[in-house]
């Protein structure tokens, strides 16, 4: 079967596809590694956080920590602490 030629129209919208999906791959590849070092961060500042009920302050900003669960009847049920809200002072 012999292939059909894209159209000036159609070769530059795969064009823009193929660009866009390449930078939104290198974005997501970035925010894993954000999250990853987010995680370390958290655990180095998980216990004066319990500690202080939940909330810090660097006197620029406060964080307020919660857990967060989820899951359920089709999925593994899991719990996890984390950042809630930031406000800058």
């Amino acid at each position: 079967m012999k292939k059909k030629r894209l159209t000036n129209t159609q070769t530059e919208a795969l064009t823009q596809f193929i660009k866009k999906t390449s930078k939104f791959r290198e974005l997501e590849k970035k925010a894993r590694m954000i999250k990853k070092e987010c995680e370390a961060l958290l655990l180095e500042i998980e216990a004066p956080a319990k500690a202080n009920k939940h909330s810090l302050n660097n006197g620029e900003h406060v964080v307020t920590f919660k857990f967060r669960s989820g899951g359920g009847y089709e999925v593994k049920e899991w719990r996890k602490y984390g950042a809630d809200k930031i406000a800058k002072l």
